[in-house]
């Protein structure tokens, strides 16, 4: 479990062999030279001591998703601040604003009251997003500077506390929805894919040639949000079909209606291509594919091979067995 940390303690050991003991004690396995030279230096700036700057938790890794902040701290009015740390002078600012923004949407899900900054450190540039999503600018590299600017007014009233395990507090279900359940959710992309979700989608997305895959997803691991999340992100620019195998749902009914999206039953799919009426598509996703009998698959296997040989053809499910 990660343990939060004295940042005032790492800045005046940098350059003893005993910070690496202190680090790995709280749980900080891999941290860049760079980025403790950034806590340094940010400390540095720090000359009154009543800033305490305890309490920081560093390089924390969210659970099952591959998102990490560099320094993480709470206060006991339920407020965070994330403080990202970059080098190079000329660090591309808008990758700063859009990293800034999705830190936004993750700490948005355990905290209300949340403030966000990155330091360069080369630059000795402090940013923050406005309201409206800008990125904010702030010089820092004079004593002036630094505190008349709004992230020193911050810090040096930020009473930051031990809050625990954070996986606690950082739970995947808060940022997995399931568009049967949280419809409007994800239709509105409020949601995030694990590190799971978003491999299984890369090895889709990514095919080069097009053909008949099979992509085995185990049960519990998200299928139906990894699946349509891919549908959504290649239906901007590609027709997709889904084929259920079982009935339609209320929301898929609801899908295919209200936002034409192209879902249709297996046995409707069966039809289609037995009096070789389907239309051509782009992509044909195969849910629980799984529950296909051997003579659908070989069905499907021969019409596609005779009609469709351009079609990117994937059968969707858990511990599929096709040849």
């Amino acid at each position: 479990m990660l343990k939060p940390a004295n940042l005032r303690k790492i800045a005046s050991n940098i350059e003893s062999e005993s910070i690496k003991h202190y680090l790995k004690d709280l749980g900080v396995l891999s941290i860049r030279e760079r980025e403790l030279q950034g806590i340094e230096r940010l400390v540095r700036h720090f000359m009154d001591e009543e800033v305490s700057l305890k309490s920081f938790y560093i390089g924390y890794s969210m659970p099952k998703i591959s998102k990490e902040f560099d320094l993480l701290a709470f206060d006991q009015r339920h407020r965070v601040v994330n403080i990202e740390l970059k080098s190079q002078a000329d660090y591309d600012e808008e990758k700063i604003r859009k990293q800034l923004i999705n830190n936004k949407y993750y700490l948005s899900q355990v905290a209300k009251d949340i403030k966000l900054f990155t330091y360069n450190l080369d630059s000795d540039i402090i940013y923050t997003l406005t309201e409206q999503d800008e990125l904010e600018t702030t010089d820092i590299s004079s004593t002036h500077l630094f505190f008349a600017s709004e992230f020193y007014r911050f810090l040096s009233t930020f009473g930051s506390i031990d809050v625990g395990n954070l996986d606690s507090l950082f739970r995947v279900s808060l940022y997995l929805v399931s568009p049967f359940r949280e419809t409007q959710a994800f239709l509105e992309g409020d949601y995030l894919l694990t590190q799971q979700q978003q491999a299984l989608q890369n090895n889709i997305l990514t095919m080069s040639e097009s053909g008949f895959y099979a992509v085995n997803v185990p049960s519990g691991n998200g299928k139906v949000l990894m699946l349509y999340d891919t549908v959504k992100k290649l239906s901007k620019n590609n027709t997709v079909l889904i084929v259920h195998v079982g009935k339609l749902n209320a929301t898929q009914f609801s899908l295919r209606q209200n936002y034409g999206w192209k879902i249709i039953p297996i046995r409707q799919f069966m039809k289609k291509i037995k009096s070789k009426k389907l239309r051509n598509f782009d992509y044909i996703f195969i849910d629980e594919a799984q529950n296909l009998s051997i003579k659908n698959i070989n069905t499907i296997r021969k019409y596609f091979q005779e009609h469709l040989h351009l079609a990117y053809i994937f059968l969707i499910g858990d511990k599929l067995r096709i040849k």
